[in-house]
């Protein structure tokens, strides 16, 4: 039975939380790769992303989360994995998934533990991820060969004016909240 308030609520994306700033993000674990946590520092600083918690509900308020991330134009997200079940929806753009390529409508599940990567496309990439489980995450980065992280790197350098220019991705650029 769920306690607390009951009936409609609405979320307002301008009222979301950076992940890394919410209860979500429990932490990040880069094991013995020192090269990845810089490569990923080094992307961080060029502005190539935007995540943002949109949903955070405790077990009491059903329990669901709703993320939204926005990974700029030939953004690498290294593989990783998380502890917790997740379902994504691509929202516009496209991204390059092994060697499938996702468009807007498109969806994929990651079950817990398993690792993923994907490249955001030309035009960049918006995804939805629900998760059915309100517990804290950790983000945990499998093995990655030198040559992503060097393509990693190269990615950042090359491309940090032209992320700087991208602030919102398309979605939340057109909500009037956020102009």
């Amino acid at each position: 039975m769920q306690s607390g308030r009951t009936g409609v609520r609405i979320h307002r994306a301008d009222a979301s939380t950076s992940l890394v700033d919410s209860r979500m993000n429990a932490g990040t674990d880069f094991g013995d790769q020192p090269a990845v946590a810089g490569a990923v520092a080094a992307l961080s600083a060029a502005r190539g992303y935007d995540t943002r918690v949109l949903v955070e509900q405790s077990a009491d308020e059903g329990g669901m989360s709703l993320t939204y991330a926005y990974f700029k134009p030939g953004y690498p997200l290294f593989r990783h994995r998380h502890e917790t079940n997740c379902l994504y929806l691509v929202a516009s753009g496209s991204l390059l998934m092994g060697s499938q390529t996702l468009w807007p409508g498109d969806a994929f599940f990651v079950p817990a533990n398993a690792p993923y990567g994907y490249t955001a496309g030309s035009d960049g990439v918006e995804v939805i991820e629900f998760r059915a489980d309100p517990t804290p995450f950790h983000t945990a980065f499998t093995r990655a060969p030198a040559e992503h992280v060097a393509e990693a790197e190269a990615a950042a350098s090359e491309r940090a004016t032209e992320w700087a220019g991208l602030p919102l991705g398309p979605m939340l650029a057109a909500n009037p909240r956020l102009a």
